[in-house]
């Protein structure tokens, strides 16, 4: 049995401990996502900071929606419509009293009957009430807001899921906040929106690492919107799904055996 001195063994050994190293270092980078691909509106080469607020038209009311409708009176005893209770059972869910518009468009209103608010705004809508209501009531005041706004949130996102809304409008970071905001492995670059409009299936993408998004024409989002976030392709190589421990192991075993072979 020969021994080689230690020098040698160590110059034999070199290229393995170099291999080892490079192999170290590109599962560490294939493993990592950079803080370019975290950070949300990057600002651009112009270094822009102020965006016009963006003009949306308000929603109009549309066959298929729930409305939750407030008629006061100056003279609430005489008031017909007195909601005390149901004030009391929409702060639990408003959805218990709220008014469904028919494929016609009509809400059906006791004791007032049917009423054409279809393509009205909530304003509008709630002045159509207010004159049906001219004699019935003293100086009727009508408030009505949407009851099922929702938005559908999928892919690397913490907690997706349909999450519902009561707010006129939200922007996709507020909706993105709803799901618990984007995973590391999220692509931020580039998230999908489909939309439901004139019987379409429409898709938008957005980059929300770009500070345009917020002059964007999908900054604010829609009813029943989907946004779904796509993984990164280093999602399939990250630290719970790749084998780390079995290639570490092959790696060990590799070593001691040609260790072995140079030694003896």
């Amino acid at each position: 049995m020969s021994f080689l001195p230690y020098h040698e063994k160590n110059k034999k050994a070199g290229p393995f401990s170099l291999l080892l190293i490079l192999s170290g270092i590109f599962i560490f980078s294939v493993s990592c996502v950079t803080n370019k691909q975290a950070v949300y509106v990057q600002p651009g080469k112009d270094q822009k900071v102020d965006f016009e607020a963006i003009k949306k038209k308000p929603r109009t009311i549309q066959p298929g929606d729930e409305l939750y409708i407030r008629i006061k009176s100056t003279d609430e005893e005489s008031n017909i419509f007195n909601q005390q209770i149901d004030d009391y059972v929409a702060r639990t869910d408003i959805t218990l009293i709220s008014y469904l518009v028919n494929e016609d468009g009509y809400v059906r209103l006791p004791p007032i009957g049917n009423l054409l608010l279809s393509g009205l705004t909530l304003d509008e809508g709630a002045n159509v009430i207010e004159k049906a209501l001219i004699g019935m009531i003293a100086t009727p005041s009508v408030t009505i807001k949407f009851v099922n706004k929702t938005v559908t949130v999928l892919g690397e996102v913490e907690h997706p899921g349909r999450y519902e809304f009561y707010d006129q409008r939200i922007n996709l970071f507020q909706a993105l906040g709803y799901a618990g905001d984007i995973s590391t492995y999220g692509n931020r670059k580039n998230i999908m929106i489909l939309r439901e409009e004139n019987n379409k299936i429409i898709r938008e993408y957005v980059d929300l690492t770009n500070e345009n998004v917020l002059g964007s024409k999908n900054y604010y989002i829609k009813p029943n919107d989907v946004i779904y976030v796509e993984p990164l392709k280093r999602r399939y190589w990250d630290m719970d799904t790749f084998p780390f421990t079995l290639i570490l192991s092959a790696t060990s075993t590799i070593i001691l055996i040609l260790s072995y072979i140079h030694l003896y």
